[in-house]
């Protein structure tokens, strides 16, 4: 039961670390588009985006960055709980990310003002306030993700760094077998 468990819980490792690379590359797209439609809306070209171009282009980009941080933290979750079945030390937790995640999460709770979040009346507001300055910004046209907490490249850093490792570990997992079998050959077995 453990092995499989094991072999489950590497799968969603995996998963949710090419979910990370799929989406860095979405939010790269996002934040292309908008630097060129920035470019031309300012200037004074014949074409330019309309404000409702740009708005848009805000929206997604702060959708596309949500489902960044979102599934950053599920493969958070999923690194621990194969450190779990592996009964190898669990890594502690990415409290920014955790923060930044829940934060964004909650995000219907805050209190918007200035473009920024705050915590507001509705609900605990726990990982807003855990965050530096207890805020995160919102801010049109300045958008970072998680509010500059974190940054696209420590996040596909960590994703590329999971994929690989258990790209080695596949490897290092059929030379094992291969060696085996030549040594079963070379016995006649």
């Amino acid at each position: 039961m453990a092995v499989e468990q094991d072999e489950k819980a590497r799968f969603f490792v995996e998963m949710w670390a090419e979910a990370v690379i799929r989406q860095l590359e979405r939010v790269r797209e996002w934040r292309e588009k908008d630097a060129v439609d920035q470019r031309n809306y300012y200037a004074d070209k014949e074409w330019s985006p309309t404000e409702e171009d740009m708005a848009r282009n805000f929206r997604t980009r702060w959708a596309e960055e949500h489902m960044l941080i979102w599934a950053a933290h599920q493969l958070e979750r999923w690194i621990k709980r194969l450190a779990m079945e592996q009964d190898k030390p669990v890594p502690a937790d990415d409290e920014v990310l955790t923060n930044v995640r829940n934060a964004l999460e909650h995000l219907d709770e805050a209190d918007l003002v200035d473009e920024k979040a705050i915590p507001g009346a509705l609900g605990s507001n726990r990982s807003l306030r855990a965050l530096p300055d207890g805020r995160l910004s919102i801010a049109l046209g300045g958008l970072r993700i998680g509010g500059g907490f974190l940054t696209v490249d420590e996040l596909e850093k960590h994703a590329v760094g999971i994929v690989r490792k258990l790209e080695a570990e596949d490897y290092d997992k059929e030379m094992g077998l291969i060696e085996m079998w030549l040594i079963d050959e070379a016995r006649g077995k």
